[in-house]
């Protein structure tokens, strides 16, 4: 069999980076930007590059890497969902209809999913990263540990202590009381 291009394995992974950094972030634009910062850095390691974790997971790693970097560079530990350029002196948001088009439509309309991820902004990032690695990239254990560079036993206790964290945030109850979390599951009503 042979190794894919650069090309195919950017076409087939650019919306899984983008989509895990969106999470991250919370910032469509933060979002993009790092996504091509993770196809720069990876567009030059290519070459060495030696398909020992699928490059789906490969990518992640260094998404993940430079969402962290983007952190230490920032010296902050939150990220507004919100450009600051939107926000006016009164705490109003002001964009042009391109800017807000911009913004992943499921998300914006999805109450539920606000819910969870200003649940998830409250984490550390120590709990974040595997929730969003798992249930919103939808990988497997392994490959979370992978891309983590911990243990598979380490990610488990990560992710149990992230969604008690989670289910004792009372910001996951809709308006009935009832929780978004259920049976040691990410749920979202609604999507």
């Amino acid at each position: 069999m042979s190794r894919p291009t650069f090309e195919e394995i950017y076409d087939q992974h650019y919306t899984d980076v983008w989509r895990y950094l969106l999470h991250s972030t919370g910032d469509t634009t933060t979002a993009l930007e790092l996504t091509a910062e993770t196809f720069f850095r990876a567009c030059r390691a290519w070459p060495s590059f030696q398909h020992e974790a699928p490059a789906r997971v490969w990518l992640i790693r260094i998404a993940v890497n430079e969402w962290r970097r983007e952190l230490r560079r920032r010296k902050i530990q939150r990220v507004f969902p919100f450009p600051k350029h939107w926000w006016r002196e009164s705490g109003e948001i002001e964009c042009d209809e391109g800017e807000v088009e911009a913004v992943n439509v499921e998300v914006e309309r999805n109450e539920s999913y606000r819910y969870l991820l200003r649940a998830l902004d409250k984490l550390s990032e120590r709990y974040r990263e595997p929730l969003i690695l798992r249930y919103f990239e939808h990988l497997s254990l392994e490959e979370t540990a992978a891309i983590l560079g911990r243990p598979v036993g380490t990610v488990k206790s990560l992710i149990h202590r992230g969604l008690a964290q989670l289910r004792a945030d009372q910001g996951l109850r809709d308006a009935t009381g009832e929780l978004f979390l259920e049976a040691g599951q990410v749920t979202m009503e609604n999507r």
